[in-house]
């Protein structure tokens, strides 16, 4: 074996660390190295710049806000350039308190709103691999170090000077010498471990790193999509966990939640009056679906309910008196003026406050997903106080939230499954707006503020002489209608459908029904239903679904059970 000098030892390098030199083991001369630093820098910088041109492209694009139209749309996302360390002073050629490797660049993709008042939600580099998450520890720094007066704290590496994150969720990429592109995101942190979280999170994940780490695959449009889909179920988590921590005095028993795929799963125990049912799973009423976009909670429904999915919408179609009576108000603007429009029209149709009803609740959480972030741990900005400051404002929301809840599940239950069990009882279509507007029942003061479902049982054409103002007497006609009406009451013990005999009269085609008098009906107290046949093939259950609710169909049978009792049928 042979020594070298000083010198020599100084320019030869064996992986990385001093060695002598043998004639067995290679040499890698240092000026190989730094060349190989010098090119894998370059592609990563070359890279960055692809990806910042992209992301520019998506927020001038589809990603891109609306002017004018905060409220409804969102502001779309705000990208913060690429920016290159240079100088010593930068932050970029300082590791962090993390003893994370500096970088030599870093951009960021700014979307959704947060509510940060009280510190930003922490972002953390995504890690999906069990040997790096293995040897990863879990750091509470961001839990004892506070962020400035006036300065967001994201442990991303952008210059204080940025401000385009702040209000926001973020997905930040850096570029580390010898490393590559490093990945991170609001919320991914000890907290919330990609190895712990389902295979949609996972496929996800692994969408997001390949899209942004292979070369061959980059896209920021499918790197951003990735990030707000891993978001939107964080997102949901954290609603669903800030709702249920409060169960012991706002979470009514008979409403069961649970997130599946970006969504929350809103299910309720629905009881019938005087009707006794054996102990059933929840049924899915609806679900509130976080879009990808904004962020924003929009109720969605199954496709067999489509009386509910176009009141939703307030779809003019859905009631055909409705849309009668708005061709009639129309040409009465035009006869005798507003006036006479604004006495037609005081009463609101059933569309109105359906929708009226979940755009309240999409309001209300949407709110609470601002305040609850995605979960996992914060930057706090005063170590005593945020914490606390920030609970207290999650339970204030959660409260109006439930409120919402409650009556929107109740509207799900009236317009879905006895919808759907009116039909197959009657033979016929249930009929919106037909029974005189909403009912207010002193025994049953629990009654949702919508009109009732409800079809025909008789009709008839009842002539009345009038006597004008000139003393002439004449004849008119009138239709008086007997209505098998569905309605609910729902408060925080019980979700139960209630029944009641209508009596309406309407003057004209174009008119409104007035209601003439209604009674509950009660004569099925004591009554049990019947057992359903269990030799009749059931709805196939996905095998990858985890889900402890029933399908709405199937607690379709059982109110088209207790429908058949009330008719006699």
């Amino acid at each position: 074996t042979t020594t070298t000098t000083s010198e020599e030892e100084n320019a030869m390098e064996i992986d990385g660390e001093k060695s002598i030199e043998t004639t067995s083991s290679p040499l890698i001369p240092r000026p190989l190295l730094r060349l190989f630093e010098v090119t894998h820098a370059f592609s990563l910088s070359l890279q960055l710049e692809m990806l910042s041109s992209q992301a520019e492209a998506l927020r001038r694009g589809a990603w891109g806000g609306a002017a004018g139209v905060k409220e409804t749309l969102g502001d779309g996302i705000a990208v913060s350039p690429a920016y290159f360390f240079d100088s010593e002073n930068d932050v970029g050629n300082k590791s962090d308190k993390n003893n994370r490797p500096a970088p030599i660049a870093v951009i960021a993709v700014h979307f959704w709103l947060c509510d940060d008042r009280y510190g930003s939600p922490r972002v953390g580099d995504i890690i999906c691999s069990d040997e790096d998450t293995a040897n990863s520890e879990k750091d509470d720094s961001s839990s004892i170090i506070g962020a400035g007066p006036g300065q967001r704290r994201d442990d991303n590496f952008l210059p204080a000077s940025d401000n385009k994150g702040k209000e926001r969720l973020s997905l930040c990429i850096r570029a580390v010498p010898m490393v590559g592109l490093v990945v991170s995101l609001s919320g991914s942190d000890a907290e919330n471990d990609m190895t712990s979280e389902s295979h949609h999170l996972k496929r996800n994940a692994d969408k997001l790193l390949s899209s942004i780490q292979n070369p061959f695959q980059l896209s920021m449009s499918d790197a951003l999509l990735a990030a707000t889909v891993l978001c939107a179920e964080r997102r949901c988590h954290a609603v669903v966990d800030a709702l249920n921590r409060t169960k012991a005095s706002h979470l009514p028993p008979w409403i069961h939640l649970e997130v599946e795929c970006g969504s929350i799963t809103v299910a309720g125990r629905i009881s019938y009056q005087h009707f006794s049912l054996k102990t059933r799973p929840p049924t899915v009423l609806f679900r509130l679906a976080c879009d990808s976009r904004t962020g924003r909670f929009l109720p969605t429904f199954h496709r067999s309910i489509s009386i509910l999915r176009r009141l939703a919408c307030n779809d003019p179609s859905t009631s055909d008196i409705q849309f009668v009576s708005n061709v009639a108000m129309a040409s009465a603007r035009q006869a005798k003026g507003n006036m006479f429009t604004k006495k037609l029209g005081e009463r609101k149709s059933t569309g109105r406050l359906v929708r009226d009803a979940f755009d309240a609740l999409s309001r209300s959480m949407d709110t609470l997903g601002r305040k609850c972030g995605v979960g996992g741990l914060w930057n706090e900005s005063d170590v005593l106080r945020s914490k606390s400051l920030r609970e207290k404002s999650v339970e204030q929301s959660v409260d109006q939230t439930w409120a919402s809840l409650i009556t929107c599940s109740g509207i799900a239950a009236v317009f879905g499954v006895a919808g759907i069990a009116l039909k197959v009882s009657s033979g016929v279509d249930p009929v919106i707006d037909m029974s005189g507007g909403v009912i207010f029942d002193e025994a049953n003061a629990d009654l949702i503020r919508v009109p009732p479902l409800s079809v025909p049982l008789s009709q008839k054409i009842v002539e009345k002489r009038v006597k004008e103002g000139d003393g002439e007497t004449k004849t008119k006609s009138e239709l008086q209608s007997e209505l098998f009406a569905v309605s609910a009451k729902a408060n925080t013990e019980t979700l139960e459908l209630v029944c009641f005999d209508v009596l309406t009269t309407m003057k004209s085609a174009s008119s409104v029904p007035m209601r003439m008098k209604y009674a509950s009906i009660k004569q099925l107290e004591g009554k049990e239903s019947a057992e359903l046949d269990a030799a009749r093939p059931a709805k196939r259950v996905k095998t990858s679904s985890e889900s402890k609710c029933q399908h709405i169909l199937t607690e379709v049978e059982h109110a088209t059970q207790w429908i058949d009792a009330v008719l006699g049928l």
